[in-house]
């Protein structure tokens, strides 16, 4: 009989469905609403590298946090954070008040990404694990699909009886009212007892441990590539889509929402694709097959197959993703987890931020189609990055046990 979920699981679920609505409406809209508001390519770039930088640096006080204060508390700090930067950003035109917005909410985020995979490790069975981190997965690019479709057909809808920015900054709100509705299933939850609560300095001993440990420093460095890589792309889509491809709204989102479906197929087909393959192997093929789609998003050949093509390079790019995160808290001890998570979000988001304003600078500078180059180089040295830190694996015959610890 399958272990069934604990409550605690499918309380976060519920909160990550909402806090990645939030998290879809910004990515998808901010850019549109500083475009709109007169700003060019260049400033949203430095503003969504800023939120970025903030969710980063962020992380490493989070993890502390959740030491001291429970992931409860944590998660219920964030969502307000998220819900404060989106409120900002609302009432708004002020360009160091914007920055300020995105600084507030990518403190929110930070700390659900730094919680998160400590989190649902805690909450479930080592047999269990990749399921879990599958599922939230699929449910996080659920929120991110809904966002992206209801967001487009908002935004078409009240731009026909009021001014287009109003319609923007009503699809803000809505995300705003999402973030602070995730205060529910969080209240929900019950609080693992902190069992050992570390003081400050075995907090950094924590740090010490990792970077002491070469397999993980390695794994952060992967990490990093794939952050940098994508920063100069993914947070510019829609600008790609509706200013360079010249595209309306309800259609940017229809295609926006497509392609976060192929995230939500392939965390549901993950497990399976792990069980076949491997989890190593799995990793590594969604992500050499992604680029070809990557590669074809710079070169348009007409709606439908940038469609197709959104599809399958998000689809293909993110399916390893839950894997990553397990084999990740798979290698450092328990209690450096916390660590181990700051440091991925860190290394993750402050590559990411540096790639979106070198993303932004290029386009404003060059064309939109330049960053897409850069992006498959990074991509194509993450992954022989991964094969190498996992060479062992990748040279037996049958697939690695999830609960191995590398």
């Amino acid at each position: 009989m399958k272990e069934k979920l604990s409550s605690n699981i499918k309380s976060y679920l519920a909160a990550n469905f909402l806090l990645s609505f939030s998290a879809g409406v910004f990515s998808m809209y901010v850019g549109i609403f500083l475009k709109e508001s007169g700003y060019t390519e260049n400033f949203v770039g430095n503003m969504l590298s800023v939120h970025t930088l903030s969710t980063a640096l962020f992380s490493l006080v989070g993890a502390f946090l959740i030491g001291q204060i429970g992931s409860k508390k944590s998660f219920m700090l964030g969502s307000l954070a998220v819900f404060l930067g989106f409120a900002l950003m609302g009432n708004t035109v002020n360009p160091y008040l914007l920055i300020f917005a995105g600084i507030l909410s990518g403190l929110g985020f930070s700390m659900k990404s730094t919680g998160e995979a400590m989190f649902l490790s805690e909450n479930s069975s080592a047999s269990q694990r990749v399921l879990v981190f599958s599922l939230n997965f699929t449910v996080m690019n659920a929120g991110f699909t809904s966002a992206n479709f209801l967001g487009g057909l908002l935004a078409n809808y009240l731009s026909i009886k009021i001014p287009y920015i109003e319609a923007i900054l009503a699809v803000i709100a809505l995300g705003g009212a999402f973030a602070i509705v995730s205060f529910i299933p969080i209240l929900t939850i019950k609080q693992n007892q902190i069992t050992k609560r570390r003081n400050l300095g075995q907090y950094l001993v924590g740090y010490k441990n990792i970077l002491a440990n070469r397999s993980a420093l390695d794994f952060l460095i992967f990490n990093a590539v794939i952050g940098m890589g994508a920063g100069m792309v993914v947070p510019f889509f829609s600008i790609y889509l509706k200013y360079a491809l010249d595209i309306q709204d309800a259609v940017v989102g229809g295609i926006l929402s497509f392609s976060q479906f192929g995230c939500v197929l392939g965390g549901m087909l993950i497990p399976l694709m792990a069980k076949k393959l491997g989890e190593h192997k799995s990793v590594v093929v969604c992500q050499l097959f992604s680029i070809p789609f990557l590669i074809s998003i710079a070169f348009p050949q007409g709606i439908m197959f940038v469609a197709i093509s959104f599809f399958m390079r998000s689809s293909l790019m993110n399916m390893g993703t839950p894997i990553i995160q397990n084999l990740g808290m798979n290698l450092v001890h328990p209690l450096d987890r916390a660590n181990l998570s700051s440091l991925m979000s860190l290394s993750s988001n402050l590559t990411r931020a540096i790639g979106i304003a070198i993303g932004g600078y290029i386009m404003h500078r060059y064309d939109y189609n330049t960053p897409y180059y850069f992006t498959v180089a990074l991509y194509l040295v993450a992954t022989v990055l991964f094969i190498k830190l996992y060479q062992s694996e990748f040279l037996k015959k049958s697939p690695c046990s999830a609960d191995k610890v590398t």
